[in-house]
């Protein structure tokens, strides 16, 4: 197989919290509305991605797995998942909050979901100036405090509310409590595991008249009732090269800031490599050809692939993400 820079065809995501933002980057129709997210890459139950480009174009993911998984992923990612992509690639965009939530660790989502668990991360690419995200506890809790603010619609006053800019990076693990806010566009890299404990939705209702589904038992069972703390990801924002923003055992993610052509350093034989683009428009060259990237796109890079660069029409920003 000679395997290429591959790229997907997104699955969008209406949501009842959804904004336009989406349709505005990715030039999608209008009439879909509250777009919330839009699913770059996807091994998650029946949402699977389908190759849209070269001589690949129209197969799953998941049939790449299970033909070529260790080509694909690398021979140490194939051995630890097997024909399991490990990981769920999204942007988002919302008008309204989301609800406040958790998710649970890998051991508890394998006993009750048949799931991996879910570690995620942000990168903040766009916000209104009054956009904040909820961000774990500001104080240590315990199961009573939080089950008496969630009955008597307390909640948040027990909350971390930050206050976002584009360019800032969090993480967020398991069993901490969260929610993305009104007015933000996100890149999210996460475990793939679509489980999530909602424990407070504001009372909304959708088209029909319903209320969503809240999870406050699982959610109090499962959640981490420390001081939150070491959420925000810190990297010099006026650097033009690769940084580390975080490492963790699931993914291990960096910012690329470029504004000239460059080589983009790959784990071959390793791990694929993931590049989500939050700047301006570039192109991708490997093997003479080249490739155009535009914003809010995502390509995944086999692990086969021994080399790529990357060439700017702008204030080029890439995000790198590997096992």
């Amino acid at each position: 197989m000679e395997w290429y820079p591959l790229i997907f065809e997104p699955i969008y995501k209406e949501k009842i919290w959804g904004g336009s933002k989406l349709n505005e980057l990715k030039s999608i129709d209008p009439a879909i509305s509250n777009l919330g997210e839009s699913w770059e890459i996807s091994d998650v139950d029946d949402t699977i991605s389908i190759v849209k480009n070269g001589v690949l174009a129209g197969t799953s993911i998941k049939e790449l797995l299970e033909l070529h998984g260790s080509e694909l992923l690398g021979k140490p990612v194939f051995e630890r998942f097997g024909s399991r992509f490990p990981l769920l690639i999204k942007y988002i965009d919302t008008a309204q909050d989301l609800s406040i939530q958790l998710h649970p660790d890998d051991q508890l989502a394998q006993n009750k979901h048949d799931s991996f668990g879910k570690t995620e991360m942000w990168y903040i690419m766009d916000a209104s100036p009054e956009a904040q995200l909820t961000l774990g506890f500001k104080e240590a809790s315990d199961e009573f405090a939080f089950a008496k603010a969630i009955t008597s619609n307390q909640l948040l006053n027990l909350l971390n509310r930050h206050q976002v800019t584009p360019g800032e990076s969090f993480v967020i693990k398991p069993g901490f409590v969260h929610a993305i806010g009104a007015g933000i566009t996100l890149a999210e890299i996460q475990q793939s595991s679509d489980i999530t404990y909602r424990v407070h939705d504001y009372g909304r209702e959708d088209a029909h008249g319903n209320q969503r589904d809240l999870h406050v038992q699982e959610a109090i069972a499962a959640a981490d009732y420390s001081k939150a703390s070491d959420y925000q990801l810190h990297y010099n924002e006026d650097q033009y090269d690769r940084q580390q923003l975080v490492k963790t055992i699931y993914f291990k993610t960096d910012i690329l800031r470029f504004k000239e052509a460059c080589p983009i350093e790959l784990s071959t034989g390793f791990s694929f490599t993931i590049l989500m683009n939050v700047g301006a428009s570039c192109e991708l060259v490997h093997a003479g050809k080249t490739y155009v990237f535009e914003s809010v796109q995502t390509y995944l890079i086999p692990a086969a692939v021994e080399n790529i660069s990357v060439t700017p029409h702008g204030e080029g920003k890439l995000l790198v993400v590997s096992v």
